[in-house]
């Protein structure tokens, strides 16, 4: 997939070009037609990726359900790096400046002065609670409490996966636990059976992933899938 290119003030030419096979972002120079970085933090498939206008930002989204903001050097154009850095040692080594950047990117932009105040960084954020939020950071709004810490549970949760070495197509997206008995829904994803049939059940009968309505309820055992999880485990096991 090729996005559009980014303004010419920028003083750099360059397009990204999205591998969702490999979860990369491969960034070009225009003019040369050469690498210039390949992008590597998403942990599922880069389905897209947007340039700021006026300022040296590139956006990735992700089926990870994250957003990745790039931000590219005034002096040295046409180099990149990553907010998250490979979640920096999983968000304890984050400075303030990096929270900053994770809350807008989580549409959370309110909280950045509250934050800042507060001097929270990476293992600041990190530590949070419900109580923590409401008694320190003095947010009065429950939704707002309950955005903050479900996207903090959504980073711990990466934080597990990557850190447990287990690839993420053979984690649930609903629990993001390793699959057992694994089946495809209409939306072409895979999930743990028990988990797609409690959120069919008690949900919307909505796609987890792209929440737009499952053309069919039908779940069809995913077997090729089944038996890489089944070779996996061997492997790890020994």
């Amino acid at each position: 997939m090729w996005s559009g290119l980014p303004d010419q003030n920028l003083g750099c030419f360059f397009y990204p070009y999205l591998r969702s096979v490999d979860k990369s972002v491969i960034v070009y120079d225009t003019n040369t037609e050469t690498i210039l970085h390949t992008l590597t933090q998403h942990t599922r498939y880069v389905t897209s990726c947007a340039f700021a206008p006026n300022i040296l930002l590139l956006a990735t989204g992700s089926m990870d359900k994250t957003v990745n903001i790039w931000q590219f050097d005034l002096e040295t154009p046409c180099q990149a790096r990553s907010t998250d850095d490979q979640v920096k040692q999983f968000i304890e080594d984050w400075s303030e400046d990096d929270v900053s950047m994770w809350l807008c990117a989580q549409g959370l932009n309110d909280l950045v002065d509250i934050f800042k105040i507060n001097n929270i960084d990476g293992r600041e954020l990190f530590n949070l609670t419900k109580e923590s939020l409401v008694d320190d950071l003095k947010i009065e709004s429950l939704g707002l409490r309950s955005k903050v810490l479900r996207k903090i549970e959504e980073l711990r949760t990466k934080v597990k996966a990557l850190s447990s070495g287990i690839p993420d197509e053979f984690l649930c997206p609903i629990t993001r636990e390793l699959m057992k008995d694994p089946v495809i829904a209409s939306d072409g994803y895979s999930y743990e059976k028990e988990a797609m049939e409690n959120w069919i059940s008690k949900k919307k009968r909505t796609s987890p992933m792209t929440n737009l309505i499952l053309p069919s309820m039908v779940l069809t055992p995913n077997r090729t899938l089944k038996m890489a999880i089944s070779r996996w485990l061997e492997t790890h096991q020994k």
